[in-house]
């Protein structure tokens, strides 16, 4: 089992024909930060220390107006997440929600939501590299079909008895 992971082996590992156009990301705080694309997924694959994990990295915006009033108003963010939970659940890693400056949130702030697995070198293999990537493509794809699919309710309008009684 490796006790290190190179931006190489993993290179090596990734499967050309499930996974297009790998590119590099330098950053001075990194070992390397590839980003690969599935089914038009970024993904990206982070390694911040030399002996540490590999972060495979996703995220969804919630960019449309659509989306930012599903996950804005109590009724429809309950629903949203009725919907998405028992797959974010099942999906490897952990998710967060992050707010417009990238700092973790409650759902009703968030603009994007960021799924992440980690694999570190003691389990690193192929298959634990492509079912990773997979898994989180697989969940991001969930969360954005939820999103265009969920219908949502009339627009929130102030109650006009309540205006009518001052």
């Amino acid at each position: 089992m490796p006790t290190h992971l190179s931006v190489e082996q993993v290179h090596w590992w990734l499967d050309q024909n499930a996974v297009q156009d790998v590119t590099s990301h330098p950053q001075e705080e990194t070992e390397f930060n590839l980003q690969v694309t599935l089914s038009r997924l970024p993904i990206h694959l982070i390694k911040e220390e030399k002996r540490g994990p590999v972060r495979v990295v996703g995220r969804s915006a919630f960019d449309t107006e659509r989306a930012r009033r599903l996950v804005r108003e109590d009724e429809s963010r309950s629903e949203l997440l009725r919907q998405v939970g028992p797959v974010l659940a099942s999906t490897p890693g952990f998710y967060t929600f992050l707010d417009e400056e990238g700092q973790a949130c409650d759902l009703r702030d968030a603009e994007t939501i960021q799924l992440e697995h980690r694999i570190y070198p003691g389990e690193a293999t192929q298959q634990s590299m492509m079912d990773s990537i997979m898994g989180i493509a697989t969940g991001m794809r969930f969360v954005q079909n939820v999103l265009a699919a969920t219908h949502l309710g009339p627009p929130s309008e102030p109650d006009e008895r309540a205006d009518e009684d001052t």
